[in-house]
């Protein structure tokens, strides 16, 4: 009985045959992982800084067959204008399970006060179902033998950042891939837009107050927003609290423990439908940032 329940989340993506769409994993902590949105994000914390970082989600924890989505990425810069970057992301739906592997790479225009990038990623994306399930028709050719595809992945963006703010716009896939075409039940990659920003303000000597903001959508959604407040102190501790249009209700709470080390931890509590299965999820986060140079004296960084 319990093999059926966990099979469910993937008998259900199979069962919706060729109106399926992929959709790319959401993260509350968007604005600590946005080389995974934003290709033109890589290298931006200088040439004398080489950033790693990792993130997983456990979207409606403890329901069956819910998503759950590792991230994995490394950037530098390689000088003043150039920089380049590898990411992973892992994302399990059940029986349906999926990993993007995309490098990245950034040309940076100095433009006085502020910095223009320019970005832009390619990769691929590996496609696997697991049809070790119960299926009520053992017989259905669709249902016969695992599914496996690989495709192609081009993105790119764009992202304007000065020492107090930024601006980030970025589709990190262009390519609506179909998966399985043909073959019983056809499943298409989603082509996403994503506008990410936010900005510093200074309260006092110790305190600082960090709006963020993330707004995204495709071809066959409603525009979809997250808006965010955290207050940062001592440049070291960071609380603050998010929500997502029509969906949750998020407070975060993150702290630097060494001079390069930073973790996060986020907890969402769905005002969806989809509560009464699952009323949250959870997010950590953990990135660490390698200096080249003992000798450099790196300015703080807020995002």
């Amino acid at each position: 009985m319990k093999k059926i329940i966990l099979s469910l989340a993937g008998f259900l993506f199979l069962a919706l045959g060729s109106v399926q769409a992929q959709q790319l994993p959401h993260y509350t902590q968007y604005m600590y992982n946005m080389n995974i949105l934003n290709p033109a994000y890589a290298g931006s914390k200088g040439t004398e800084v080489i950033s790693f970082g990792t993130l997983y989600r456990s979207q409606w924890y403890d329901a069956p067959g819910a998503p759950k989505t590792l991230t994995a990425n490394v950037h530098g810069a390689l000088n003043e204008s150039n920089g380049i970057g590898l990411s992973f992301v892992n994302d399990d739906f059940g029986a349906v399970k999926q990993n993007m592997i995309t490098a990245d790479y950034s040309h940076t225009l100095n433009l006085g006060n502020a910095n223009l990038a320019l970005g832009i990623k390619a990769g691929v994306n590996l496609f696997d179902v697991n049809m070790d399930f119960y299926v009520i028709h053992p017989n259905d050719p669709v249902f016969a033998q695992d599914i496996k595809d690989t495709h192609l992945n081009v993105g790119a963006g764009v992202f304007y950042y000065t020492d107090k703010y930024y601006l980030s716009v970025s589709v990190p896939n262009f390519l609506a891939n179909k998966y399985n075409d043909g073959k019983g039940y056809k499943s298409t990659d989603e082509i996403h837009l994503f506008v990410a920003g936010g900005y510093v303000f200074d309260l006092g000597k110790d305190f600082k107050l960090k709006p963020h903001f993330l707004v995204f959508n495709n071809l066959s959604q409603s525009l979809q927003a997250d808006i965010n407040l955290n207050m940062l102190y001592l440049n070291r501790f960071e609380i603050g609290a998010s929500y997502r249009l029509n969906d949750a209700i998020s407070g975060l709470v993150n702290v630097r423990l060494f001079d390069n080390l930073r973790i996060g931890y986020a907890y969402d509590h769905h005002i969806s439908d989809i509560s009464y299965y699952s009323p949250v999820s959870h997010e950590l986060f953990l990135n660490y940032d390698w200096t080249l140079s003992k000798k450099v004296m790196l300015s703080p960084r807020y995002f």
